[in-house]
């Protein structure tokens, strides 16, 4: 059974979240990089969503 470790802090309006995992078995870096690979997905989302709210925003400043 791998130990998890969490830590979550918030500065400047931004969450950052670290895990680790021990001990550093093959099992616990395969799970470790897969949800890394989650997260970029999200982020990846995420800021696609704020940009077209940014260009949604600056066609309705135009009046379009």
């Amino acid at each position: 059974m791998a130990n998890l470790q969490v830590s979550q802090t918030q500065r400047s309006g931004r969450t950052y979240i670290r895990i680790a995992a021990t001990p550093k078995s093959p099992g616990t870096k395969a799970l470790l990089a897969q949800f890394k690979k989650g997260v970029r997905a999200i982020e990846k989302k995420w800021r696609a969503t704020v940009a077209a709210n940014k260009k949604r925003q600056a066609r309705a400043k135009r009046g379009r």
